[in-house]
């Protein structure tokens, strides 16, 4: 699931099963105290693709200590062989309306905070911080690394 937090409410946008996009809900109770070891802005949302979860963005796992998939996504033949050309068309998709939605809200946001990982993981600590721009986020070639909390911002963040 990818999540995001930010100094004042996110709005909710409605799942819809029979025209499946982007969801933005309210974190589940059981969820929150872990998630604040991640995002430290006060309100949270749970932010879906048009699969219900996380994964319809363009996303990287991590393992041992890297996000191999990134390198299969980068190169145009490894890509192809890969992944099926009709998931990679919908998740450009769910990633644009997902840029979108967050793009909408920095001109009243100093910053949003998001956090990707799957369900379970939440109690696995954060690799690292990124600074993100709404430019970057649109970029073909971004892609959310599992376990890394990203600063969104209008210009570049410092990380940690």
């Amino acid at each position: 699931m990818l999540y995001a937090a930010s100094s004042k409410p996110l709005p909710t946008v409605a799942w819809n099963e029979e025209k499946p996009a982007i969801g933005a809900t309210d974190v589940a109770c059981e969820a929150e105290a872990d998630l604040r070891h991640h995002l430290s802005l006060k309100f949270l949302k749970s932010i879906g693709s048009s699969t219900g979860c996380g994964c319809g963005f363009r996303n990287a796992m991590y393992q041992n200590g890297d996000w191999p998939e990134i390198w299969f996504r980068l190169d145009p033949d490894a890509r192809a062989r890969e992944f099926d050309a009709a998931d990679l068309a919908r998740e450009a998709v769910n990633h644009q309306q997902l840029a979108d939605y967050l793009e909408a809200q920095l001109g009243s946001h100093d910053i949003i905070e998001l956090y990707g990982c799957w369900e379970g993981e939440l109690g696995e600590p954060t690799v690292h911080s990124e600074a993100l721009t709404s430019a970057i986020l649109r970029e073909d070639e971004f892609v959310f690394k599992e376990r890394v909390r990203y600063i969104l911002g209008p210009g570049q963040v410092m990380t940690e």
